[in-house]
């Protein structure tokens, strides 16, 4: 896959955008592999995205579907324009606004703490983990950004493709989403089961918060990363998405 423009080393992101929600019976994975490619070119051309995850998970008691997304956005203000857009002005159908499609979405904006890619994102991004917890400490920032480095390194020393560190001031809420690449198992369902299993198992890196945080954790979920939406590297005439769809970029139906 022709991926241009994403560099290995710190990210250059000051905001982040979540959302976590179950999908119904209705939806077969085919059909949300159609949607994704469907609106994304009404999505991933907003100001200052730097690209998406689609988290894709099956609860192993109910069978319930959950998907989302995880953006990387460069200010504050970009990912306040995207919240808004997909909050007001995006209607997929005539008289349907986006979100409320789905029943117990559960979304948020974020500031980011620090961001740091570490293997490719065309060959080694394929699960994700997103861990939420509530703080109580007004001084979040510093105190994030004083243990973002041992996050950082320890991320590194597991071997992962990414981490994030993030928090939400009105909400006060801290989001850590780390990535990992699927096994060299020849066969792909192996291959992708074992690394869910791996960043599944890992310590959870909220152990890294600091004490005077008083975090609870609120989620801790790892799914498997089912598309990427890659608007920099379409940008530079590369591929668009992790399904590589082929130029022209399709124009947006709004």
């Amino acid at each position: 896959m022709d991926v241009r423009g994403y560099e290995t080393g710190p990210i250059k992101a000051e905001a982040a955008f979540t959302s976590d929600f179950p999908l119904d019976d209705r939806y077969s994975t085919q059909d949300l592999v159609d949607m994704l490619e469907r609106e994304r070119p009404n999505m991933d051309i907003r100001p200052g995205m730097r690209h998406k995850y689609t988290p894709l998970r099956f609860d192993p008691a109910t069978g319930v579907k959950y998907i989302g997304g995880r953006y990387l956005f460069d200010t504050w203000e970009n990912v306040l324009d995207y919240n808004h857009f997909t909050n007001e002005e995006l209607f997929p159908e005539p008289g349907v606004k986006f979100w409320s499609r789905f029943p117990g979405v559960d979304k948020h904006y974020w500031k980011v703490t620090g961001a740091h890619d570490f293997k490719p994102m065309a060959t080694s991004h394929h699960i994700n983990r997103f861990e939420r917890y509530s703080y109580a400490n007004e001084n979040v920032e510093q105190l994030l950004a004083e243990v973002w480095p041992a996050i950082r390194d320890e991320a590194e020393k597991q071997g992962l493709s990414s981490v994030w560190l993030m928090f939400q001031p009105e909400e006060k809420q801290i989001g850590i989403i780390t990535v990992a690449e699927k096994s060299g198992d020849a066969d792909q369902s192996v291959a992708i089961s074992q690394g869910l299993e791996y960043l599944e198992r890992l310590g959870a890196f909220g152990r890294f918060l600091p004490e005077q945080l008083g975090a609870e954790q609120l989620m801790d979920r790892t799914s498997l990363i089912i598309s990427s939406w890659l608007p920099e590297s379409r940008a530079l005439g590369g591929a668009h998405s992790s399904f590589d769809v082929s130029p022209p970029h399709p124009k947006p139906q709004i």
